[in-house]
């Protein structure tokens, strides 16, 4: 089971060990070993404060709260007692806003009354009470699951630095403090273009040092990016799951800004002629794939038909409205365009997933819709069905139904929803499925009817077929949500 040294080393990293005033280590425990935690209960503002504590709870105290219910020093003897009576597996302390004046000294009058106790806790900066809950829950229940959802949060926030055009460092600065570890970023002749040692990383000073001295034991994980150099984590103690995911994340993302940077790179030194179409502004970026990793993309036959594809795309628009970019050996299709219209066109004449910018009106920010356009392209593909045209606003919507395999328990979870449709023979099977996962993500019997190409009463003879055999209310918006979600984890394993 899960114990609170696991939820510091792989959940949350910036966290800080409780200790006493006056000490560099944690207060030793009263037990010859951790307790297991066996669930979450959080203090709210009221009394009592917790509905109920149970021998191995972690108990989340938010500073807001505390403030609450111990306004005075002589309030928290009770709250320690209750903690050891029950006993609690650990306390986490919960740092308010820097607005809240009296929570600070609260929190620190408790954690001091905590190590004294020696009872284990830890410290986190200011963070939403559920989202801490949610995230332990997750952790116990699904541990996985719940360091995938914990990468993605960090995937989130260093994709929008990147679209935001902050540069490589500061994605590497921002992952850094995400995992409380000095980060490196190394160039393709191992030069160090980037480094960050936040303050929560406590060898992270010794980490850099060994590091610029080119010590062997310096680098802890070490990530290649594609186009040569790595992102690495400092230090000499091994890297946690959380970490390995997170940077493998980051890598990807590093990798883009770098291409970026280049790219406009370039175009300054080109004098900041951009060719793009005359037609414009405003311009989008369209991205598709021309090769991919197999070898015989380079066979006469693969390059005649990669061409003939490149020339019906010039032919589709003039100049002034099209510009094809690249070549033959280009890893993508690259066009800007100056008609809205065009991208639809394009994706007839490819048929596979392009992406789109979002569109933009200077020469200058062409790389950088290039970036977005790739990045969405990327995500678009990783979907179990990819879209037709993926457009760069969408992107949150792609990552978020890209990482639902992700869930914790979620494949197993959304085969017991739907197992009363999971019975019999497998085209009923497939055809009950479809019927459902249509009328779920078009709104309406008319609209599924048309993507399905049959009668509209023969989906109202299905869907009152289903209904009859599950209980469900197709109606009911309590169920529409999971069973859409269910209906997307499981219909490939069924179809």
């Amino acid at each position: 089971m899960s114990q609170l040294g696991d939820l510091r080393a792989e959940l949350f990293p910036a966290a800080r060990p409780i200790v006493a005033a006056g000490s560099r280590t944690a207060a030793p425990a009263p037990s010859p070993s951790p307790s297991p935690i066996a669930w979450v209960r959080v203090m709210k503002a009221r009394v009592p404060a917790f509905d109920a504590l149970e021998p191995g709870d972690l108990a989340v105290v938010p500073a807001s709260a505390l403030a609450v219910i111990a306004p005075a020093t002589e309030d928290l003897a009770p709250l320690v007692a209750a903690f050891a009576a029950a006993p609690v597996s650990g306390v986490l302390l919960v740092e308010g806003d820097s607005l809240a004046t009296s929570a600070g000294p609260r929190l620190d009058d408790l954690q001091q009354a905590l190590a004294v106790a020696g009872i284990e806790g830890l410290r986190l900066p200011p963070a939403d009470p559920a989202t801490i809950e949610r995230s332990v829950i997750g952790y116990i229940v699904g541990r996985r699951g719940e360091l995938e959802r914990q990468a993605g949060i960090l995937e989130a926030d260093l994709e929008r630095r990147a679209l935001a055009g902050e540069g490589a460092a500061a994605i590497v600065g921002a992952a850094a403090e995400f995992l409380a570890r000095a980060l490196v970023l190394e160039g393709p002749r191992g030069e160090t273009l980037a480094v960050h040692a936040p303050a929560a990383a406590a060898d992270g000073a010794k980490a850099v040092a060994g590091h610029a001295a080119g010590r062997r034991d310096a680098i802890a994980l070490r990530i290649p990016l594609p186009a040569g150099g790595a992102i690495a984590i400092l230090g000499s103690v091994p890297p946690t799951e959380l970490e390995r995911l997170a940077l493998e994340r980051a890598a990807t993302l590093v990798a883009l800004e770098l291409a970026r940077d280049e790219a406009v790179r370039r175009a300054s030194d080109a004098g900041g002629r951009e060719a793009l179409p005359s037609g414009g502004p405003p311009w989008i970026v369209v991205l598709a794939r021309q090769r991919g990793p197999a070898a015989d993309d380079d066979v006469p036959a693969a390059r005649t038909a990669r061409e003939q594809l490149r020339r019906q795309l010039r032919l589709l628009a003039p100049a002034r409205r099209l510009a094809l970019r690249g070549d033959l050996d280009s890893l993508e299709f690259r066009l800007v365009v100056a008609d809205p219209e065009l991208p639809a066109r394009i994706a007839a004449v490819l048929r596979r997933t392009i992406a789109l910018s979002r569109p933009f009106g200077a020469a200058g920010e062409r790389p950088t819709a290039e970036a977005e356009a790739r990045a969405t392209l990327e995500a678009g593909l990783a979907l179990p069905e990819p879209p037709a045209i993926a457009r760069a606003d969408r992107l949150p919507a792609y990552r978020l139904m890209g990482a639902l395999h992700n869930l914790a328990d979620g494949p197993r979870l959304a085969a017991a929803m739907l197992a009363p449709i999971l019975t019999g023979r497998p085209d009923v099977r497939r055809e009950q499925l479809q019927t459902l996962r249509a009328v779920l993500e078009r709104g309406g019997i008319n609209e599924a009817a048309e993507a399905l190409g049959v009668h509209r009463n023969t989906i109202a003879y299905r869907l009152r077929r289903i209904e009859a055999l599950t209980g469900w209310r197709i109606t009911d918006p309590e169920l529409r949500l999971p069973l859409a979600v269910a209906v997307r984890l499981v219909q490939d394993d069924q179809v």
